[in-house]
């Protein structure tokens, strides 16, 4: 046999090998992206319970699957650099910084990324969003993710501290987290719903980080506040302190996260952007099939499905995740109503929800 015809015969030996591997990747259940697409979406992403179903969406090749090429960008607490969200769960449990401090980033920060360029879209919350677009920033809400569906966050108060009425907070010091400016407000709202005043009856310090909120209460500079369901949990169950109110005093689905894109990225990638929407729905779809003992209930933030803690619970997620303008629109009459902006504007402008409605038609 002649070089030549060994050659060709080698040439089809390889084909025939490479074909077999494909067969058995595929019947074990390994996905095989061919169709993936070099052009990468660039998604800024906190890493949180009312936008870690994308995570999911992303570590378990959902949007692969729809052949669009997604990076997550996260950074850690107190830090600027952003880096590569891990496409395993193991991957992202081994960046420096443990739970407390891995993808801690504000909606506010995707937000000044995404204006930079630095990102085409991001998961942001209801009031960063709502400060953004009342500041003119050009970005559009494609889908909703996660929200409040029961409260996700209580008023809790030190132990050793008793409040048996309204009045026994009088002079007290409360914290609101840090993120966007929501919980500030939900607390303010809090303070007013039990006839107290906000500006002249307490110390209120806001934007607090989840690791100060854990110290200041167990050092008693603080006596409490509105603190996230993760942390309340924690502080309850070590003995520091009790549930005073989950938060309840308002519509607790005021709280929930947005998929957003710049609007230029938008208008020229609607293609790219409708595969993220497809891929996040089927995601929701294939969690809320799931028969009740297989969903995660692991207090993994990533992981976690389902989880109930004193009368609250972790984020919802609908199906079809329609973005809703009148729970916007609420927060908007808040913002201005504690002077976080000083006009409204037409939120439904900055909402599209054909995204949504196309991949219900597709994923039928």
């Amino acid at each position: 046999m002649d070089m030549k015809s060994r050659r060709l015969k080698r040439g089809v030996y390889i084909k025939v090998i490479l074909f077999l591997l494909w067969i058995i990747f595929a019947a074990s259940g390994i996905e095989v992206y061919s169709n993936v697409k070099e052009k990468v979406v660039r998604i800024g992403y906190f890493h949180g319970g009312r936008v870690n179903i994308i995570y999911r969406a992303y570590i378990n090749g959902f949007f692969s699957r729809e052949g669009v090429n997604v990076k997550l960008y996260t950074k850690n607490l107190k830090e600027d650099k952003f880096y590569d969200v891990p496409q395993s769960n193991d991957g992202m449990k081994k960046i420096p910084g443990g739970n407390r401090h891995v993808g801690k980033v504000s909606g506010t920060e995707i937000i000044d990324r995404i204006v930079r360029g630095d990102f085409d879209g991001g998961t942001i919350g209801e009031s960063s969003f709502v400060y953004a677009v009342n500041k003119q920033i050009p970005i559009i809400a494609v889908a909703m993710l996660g929200y409040n569906s029961t409260p996700g966050k209580a008023i809790i108060i030190r132990k050793g501290v008793r409040i048996d009425k309204p009045a026994d907070l009088k002079g007290k010091t409360l914290i609101s987290r840090r993120g966007g400016p929501g919980d500030a407000i939900f607390l303010r709202e809090f303070i007013e719903a039990i006839g107290l005043d906000p500006k002249r009856d307490l110390n209120i310090i806001d934007h607090v980080s989840d690791d100060d909120a854990k110290k200041w209460l167990r050092t008693k500079k603080v006596d409490g506040g509105l603190y996230h369901l993760f942390v309340a949990k924690r502080l309850v169950e070590s003995g520091d302190a009790y549930i005073y109110q989950p938060m309840d005093w308002i519509d607790s689905r005021l709280s929930h996260a947005l998929l957003v894109f710049r609007k230029d990225y938008l208008d020229n990638h609607r293609a790219e952007v409708q595969k993220i929407v497809n891929a996040y729905m089927k995601r929701v779809r294939y969690e809320k099939q799931l028969p009740e003992p297989r969903k995660d209930r692991s207090w993994d933030k990533g992981l976690m499905m389902e989880g109930e803690f004193e009368d609250m619970s972790i984020p919802a997620y609908d199906m079809p995740p329609k973005l809703k303008p009148e729970l916007l629109k609420k927060v908007q009459d808040l913002l201005f109503k504690y002077g976080e902006i000083d006009k409204k504007v037409n939120i439904e402008k900055y909402l599209d929800n054909n995204f949504v409605d196309k991949a219900m038609e597709e994923i039928k």
